[in-house]
């Protein structure tokens, strides 16, 4: 065999062991993990799964043992609120994002914790899902769904003790409700809301100060009695055992960088200098429907974070983490 022809044998058997390897690579051929027992790794999204529950379930939660139920100070002044005009009747603040959030994420049990007239409740068993609310009020629950009141799919309670055994929802959500508690409330609050979740909280919790005054006293002006940043939010979320959802909080927290503090006003600082530091709200023209679409509640305004140009409502998404 001459060097010319032994050069040209030795160039195809390289081509073919290359071919060869190519194919292999790129043939798309599962490997047998009957026997090599190799797992891939899962991402985040496909571990919930894991946690939350049967998706066809119509049982009720679990109590927990020994529960009594309670109140506190602020009930009178929120029975009020619902009933003499302080909250327009059925309006539903989270009606607005709440089927969103359920397109995105897969759950079945939920609570709304905080249901005020039960309207997100309602509107979630429309929607398939076993779900359930707890409110402070008795006399909206009583007024706005008293068929679901005698149904047990909403009841009073209060969110620093909630009446739900461990890991009992999917899903607990809140819709600007964090804000009404007090500073001392805040970890009992938020430790609850994690122990009743089994993996996913979602909320909005306001960050301003510009609440709206009611037409004959100022009482509604003040009632926004825990603003801090989103920062803080989140950190305590992570000591009570939730991490951020960073996934869909990317999906639904709606900002707009067009917006400078030449177009802004009435800018005030919130928050508490000695707990989670100051952070800057202020008012922008940007029309938004708040509540049920068909309740055309169209605002001409909003609030807005210029540090991160996030527009109201501010969103809060977190995993609850073993």
């Amino acid at each position: 065999m001459d060097l010319r022809t032994r050069s040209a044998l030795t160039n195809a058997v390289i081509g073919f062991l290359v071919g060869a390897l190519f194919v292999t690579i790129f043939s798309g051929r599962k490997p047998d993990t009957s026997k090599t027992h190799v797992i891939a790794p899962l991402s985040v999204q496909s571990e919930d799964t894991y946690f939350i529950g049967p998706q066809d379930t119509s049982a009720v939660p679990a109590r927990r043992e020994g529960y009594v139920y309670k109140s506190n100070q602020y009930q009178e002044l929120y029975d009020k609120t619902w009933t003499e005009g302080g909250y327009p009747r059925q309006s539903c603040w989270g009606c607005r994002f709440a089927t969103d959030v359920l397109h995105k994420i897969q759950v079945h049990t939920v609570l709304d914790a905080g249901t005020g007239n039960g309207a997100l409740v309602r509107l979630m068993r429309e929607h398939g899902k076993n779900a359930y609310g707890i409110e402070l009020s008795r006399a909206v629950l009583e007024k706005e769904c008293p068929d679901m009141l005698q149904k047990g799919w909403v009841e009073p309670g209060i969110l620093t003790n909630l009446p739900y055994k461990d890991n009992q929802f999917d899903l607990v959500f809140s819709a600007d409700v964090l804000e009404h508690i007090h500073p001392e409330e805040a970890d009992q609050v938020i430790s609850e809301l994690v122990r009743v979740s089994s993996r996913h909280i979602f909320l909005s919790i306001s960050l301003k100060g510009h609440t709206k005054k009611s037409g004959e006293n100022n009482d509604e002006a003040h009632r926004h009695t825990m603003l801090r940043p989103r920062s803080w939010w989140e950190e305590k979320f992570r000591q009570h055992g939730a991490i951020p959802n960073r996934e869909l909080l990317w999906a639904m927290q709606e900002r707009d960088a067009r917006y400078t503090h030449e177009n802004m006003r009435e800018c005030r600082w919130e928050g508490s200098q000695s707990d989670g530091g100051l952070y800057e709200v202020c008012i922008v023209d940007n029309k938004w429907l708040v509540g049920k679409r068909e309740q055309e509640n169209l605002r001409r305004e909003r609030c807005i974070t210029p540090d991160n140009q996030e527009l109201e409502p501010w969103f809060f998404s977190f995993r609850k983490v073993r």
